[in-house]
């Protein structure tokens, strides 16, 4: 907010202190980050898996909760199952969840087939997340079900849950598989058990009828048992249905599998529900300035509800020194309200050395809903103090004698506090002479206050015609300031090879290879004459063949995944190590070795064929750059797959298995040369309201990212490559808009036969109260605030004699920007004068408004 304009209204002067303290809630709206971790609960779908032998089965991670991104880790380990002999594990070891983003995850685990009859075995699943998570069912069996003995039946799972839902019905499939034998017909029955659970039924909590489940020659299933859900707005506990297989059976001479009976719970989404920390532990560092604590309220939202929060005794942190306590700090809640609020606290700064330090916080006082657990929480500060040490990155480096300036990297670590700075220098004590080999060099680096990382300098050798054996310069750092000291290594060497005779490494055809070795490789480049050996990491490789003084070709050693530098001796020397013309990449997943043809259209009909190494026939994946590709597994060295439409350029074709991911290399490069736009060629129908489904016919839909109606984008899916069905989006005025499809390959003409009308406008509601009320404005972009809250469309609401003004946070300048109703054509007096879509403002209510008001404001 310009200084001017702030005191050009006294509104402004009298709301400037309330609203920089509203200034941390509008960044956390504005940017999605809290300063305190509240990270969630993340549970496994179910405690209990099975699987048929040879399929594979799907687990998934719902997390609950949180307002920051969560690295979960995913444990799989053997029971009597064993991985490489029943099962694959699929490579995933964890998965980030984002906020925004999904609140679940799902990865599948393959099974081996055999023809032994080793009865049924199993392996766990177990996830474990950061300090400030919490888990719910953090581990699971699954069961490998044999398929090579008698016939079984099973429910796939032991457990599952729906939401119950304030009205109408809906049809929850509950799975059942058969194991062992396929050859013949089965059946068993689905039913209650003899204890069904505390759901009532016959159409009062759900509806359900005895099911036959028949699995016809060949079939595993799964089967689906139908139970029908009945919503209702009752305040309840949640309720369970109990299941169970049984008679009458036809065939199954097995009997009964591993899991014969399934609790379904039906969750209640009614009543005023329970107030609780989301989480028991949250973090914050102590230059944050404030500690945001997450309160939820779940199992219902009937009714306004409110808790108080309150730091109490307890914790190690000092308030008035570390923090400022709090006493009764009202959270509320409307009716319908479910939405997480922020017990904040102000986090003192200082600088000293501390070890971390907590703060006990505590809700009180529940009115409304009742209070849940837990209502204790334990927040810690973390210090953010101390100087750290500076060192260089490597004790070693290397460069040619003609390569030009070496770059060498220095670190700042263990702490950023306050500004530091250290002297480096080339010395003397190695073999090369300054002045004739390198141009000595000294300076000083310098970080700021709060910054770590790498610095860097460089040293440039002077290139000559002599033939020299290789020539080191010693490098030293000193005189650190600002309270930082000198870490390991604090001197180094580096090693400036002669350009004129040692080997020199231009390309290595394929670039990777699997870790167990034995990929013949060809490595090109110059002064290869007389070469003893070539080395990858070290480790001899063997079947060398110096075929000229530029060509070598051996077959490579076993190595660890990862990048292997290779390194070719003669009688003058090696090569340098610097760049990555002279790195292969070992990998313990697939690899791509050539692909056939090498470039064609993305049209998705040109087929590419990919050879390389550790295909799999189950659990892999194909892609081109980011675009994933349909493919046929031909054999562990070979595939076929169709480049998908994309745009013309060079792309990456990448295979992942559940070993892992191929190296990028030159040999998996694709060229596109391009693919035909998308048309649109009718609309049907050709009006309607919002929510109508249209259907729309024209060519090259494949890979469609994006359905707009006018600039507005719509839900859809793809049909084909001539069809797409898409949603008509809330809020669009009534009239006519083009509709245009766009896939990689560009975005269909506007042409007549586009037009969609829309036949009705929307509408937005918010609920205000006395005195501001931050909202998220979702109607048209650039709206004028004059129309939005004059009530100029028909069924909207004129609130403009009751809003004194609205503001908007800035937090790239740390400055507000505020606009004030009835003064549009005032000179200077507002900043903005239009909504745009998706940003937050705090609408600010008069003294004579109501405590609350609706405002139904317009769409468009």
């Amino acid at each position: 907010m310009r200084a001017t304009s702030a005191m050009s209204h006294p509104a402004r002067r009298n709301l400037l202190l309330v609203l920089a303290v509203l200034a941390a809630a509008a960044l956390a709206v504005g940017v999605g980050l809290r300063s305190a971790r509240a990270d969630g609960t993340f549970s496994l779908s179910s405690n209990a898996y099975s699987v048929i032998e040879g399929n594979a089965v799907t687990i998934t991670i719902n997390r609950s909760g949180g307002t920051q991104n969560v690295q979960v880790t995913i444990a799989i380990t053997d029971g009597t199952a064993v991985d490489g002999t029943d099962y694959v594990h699929p490579g995933v070891t964890s998965y980030i969840f984002t906020v925004p983003g999904s609140n679940s995850f799902s990865f599948n685990v393959s099974t081996i087939q055999n023809a032994a009859n080793d009865g049924n075995r199993t392996f766990s699943v177990t996830i474990s997340v950061p300090p400030g998570s919490s888990t719910g069912t953090a581990s699971a069996t699954v069961t490998i079900i044999d398929d090579d003995g008698p016939p079984q039946y099973s429910f796939q799972s032991a457990s599952s849950s729906v939401t119950e839902g304030n009205s109408g019905t809906q049809v929850v499939n509950v799975a059942v598989v058969r194991s062992g034998s396929t050859a013949g017909t089965d059946s068993v029955t689905c039913k209650l058990a003899a204890s069904p659970g505390t759901a009532t039924g016959g159409g009062v909590d759900y509806s359900f009828t005895n099911q036959t489940i028949t699995f016809n020659p060949s079939e595993t299933g799964p089967k689906n048992c139908q139970v029908t859900i009945v919503g209702d707005t009752s305040t309840e506990p949640n309720e369970t249905i109990v299941l169970e297989l049984g008679t009458p059976i036809t065939g199954f001479s097995g009997g009964g599998g591993s899991i014969t009976q399934h609790t379904l719970t039906i969750i209640d989404d009614d009543g005023p529900g329970t107030v609780q920390f989301a989480q028991a532990a949250y973090s914050v560092n102590e230059g944050a300035g404030t500690a945001s604590i997450a309160v939820t309220r779940t199992g219902g939202s009937t009714g306004p509800a409110s808790v108080q929060c309150s730091t109490i005794a307890g914790g190690t942190a000092t308030a008035g020194a570390d923090y400022t306590s709090v006493t009764g700090q009202t959270l509320t809640w409307a009716s319908g309200d479910s939405a997480t609020k922020f017990c904040t606290i102000a986090i003192l700064q200082d600088t000293l050395v501390e070890v971390p330090e907590t703060v006990i916080v505590q809700l009180s006082g529940a009115t409304g809903a009742t209070l849940g657990s837990p209502a204790t929480a334990t927040l810690t500060i973390l210090d953010d103090d101390g100087t750290g040490s500076i060192q260089f990155t490597s004790a070693t480096y290397t460069g040619t004698e003609a390569g030009g300036a070496i770059t060498i990297t220095v670190s700042r670590t263990g702490g950023t506090t306050g500004a530091v700075t250290v002297d480096y220098a080339t010395v003397a004590g190695g073999t090369a002479t300054a002045g004739v080999d390198y141009t000595p060099t000294s300076g000083t680096l310098t970080w700021a206050n709060g910054e770590g990382g790498n610095k860097s300098f460089t040293v440039t050798p002077i290139p000559d015609t002599l033939t020299e054996l290789p020539e080191t310069v010693i490098l030293q750092l000193s005189n650190p300031t600002g309270g930082a000291v000198l870490g390991t290594p604090s001197s180094a060497t580096l090693t400036i090879t002669d350009s004129t005779i040692i080997p020199v490494i231009t390309s290595i055809v394929p670039g990777a290879g699997p870790v167990a070795g034995g990929t013949p490789v060809t490595i090109t480049g110059q002064n290869f004459t007389g070469a003893t050996s070539v080395t990858f990491n070290g480790v001899p490789c063997t079947s060398l063949v110096v075929v000229s003084a530029t060509t070598i070709t051996c077959v490579t050693p076993p190595n660890p995944a990862g990048v292997a530098e290779v390194v070719v001796t003669t009688p003058n020397g090696q090569n340098v190590t610097t760049g990555t013309a002279n790195d292969f990449i070992y990998t313990g997943g697939p690899t791509v070795t050539a692909i056939s043809p090498t470039e064609g259209l993305c049209n998705g009909a040109t087929i590419v064929t990919v050879t390389g190494t550790g295909f799999t026939s189950s659990g892999m994946t194909v892609a081109f750059g980011t675009v994933q590709a349909t493919f046929t597994y031909l054999s562990s060295t070979q595939l076929v797959a169709v480049a998908p439409v994309q745009p013309a350029g060079t792309y990456d074709v990448r295979v992942t298995t559940p070993g892992g991911t191929s190296p990028n290399t030159v040999a998996d490069d694709f060229t596109c040369t391009g693919s035909p736009a998308p048309t649109v060629t009718s609309v049907s129908p050709a009006s309607g309201p919002a929510g109508t489904t249209v259907t729309i016919t024209g060519t090259n839909f494949t890979g469609a990212t994006a359905v707009t109606f006018g600039t507005t984008a719509a839900s859809f899916t793809v049909v084909n490559s001539t069809t797409i069905t898409a949603t008509v989006p809330a809020g669009l005025a009534a009239g006519t808009y083009d509709i245009r499809v766009t896939t990689p390959a560009g975005t269909s003409a506007n042409t007549s036969a586009d037009n969609f009308t829309v036949t009705s406008a929307g509408t937005i509601t918010y609920t205000l109260y006395r005195t501001f009320t931050l909202i998220v404005w979702t109607g048209a972009d650039n709206k004028p605030i004059s129309q939005a809250i004059g009530g100029t469309q028909a069924g909207t609401t004129n609130i403009s004699a009751q809003v004194g003004a609205v503001w908007l946070f800035n937090p790239q300048t740390q400055s507000w920007g505020g606009y004030f109703p009835g003064t549009e054509n005032v000179p200077g007096a507002n900043d903005f004068t239009t909504f745009r879509t998706g940003t937050a403002y705090f609408i600010y209510l008069r003294p004579t408004a109501p405590a609350s008001l609706t405002w139904v404001a317009p769409a468009n």
